[in-house]
């Protein structure tokens, strides 16, 4: 898997969100809920999608749709180790004690990180 560059990551967040088999004119639709989008550079970027994986494709009549192959969580856990090796040097705790320091995580967030820990390791 390899990181995808922030227009593809766009298109497949609305993907991702509808959790659905869509066509080009949907995926479209939703897109331009933001911004406007051109169609031939839409169907660029999702053939570079299928190509790296993420994405397959089937015709029917003249509409192409699109299905997920990469799920959300699956890219998720990608990014935040990529992220993880590359800023705290494989280290959880020092990612969680720096967001702590700088205030981006709460103590609500760490009570929650707490019992998601409990639950996971049956309160070992």
């Amino acid at each position: 898997m390899q990181k995808l560059p922030d227009t593809e990551l766009e298109i497949m967040q609305v993907i991702w969100k509808e959790n659905r088999v869509l066509s080009t004119s949907e995926i479209k639709e939703k897109l331009e809920m933001n911004r406007p989008w051109n169609v031939s550079a839409l169907q660029t970027l999702l053939n570079r999608l299928i190509e790296r994986g993420f994405l397959s494709s089937h015709k029917e009549g003249k509409n192409r749709y699109y299905e997920i192959t990469v799920k959300e969580e699956d890219y998720l856990a990608f990014e935040n180790s990529m992220f993880l090796r590359k800023v705290n040097a494989n280290s959880l705790t020092k990612l969680v004690a720096s967001l702590y320091r700088s205030h981006t995580i709460s103590d609500a967030d760490l009570d929650d990180l707490a019992k998601f820990i409990e639950e996971k390791t049956g309160g070992a």
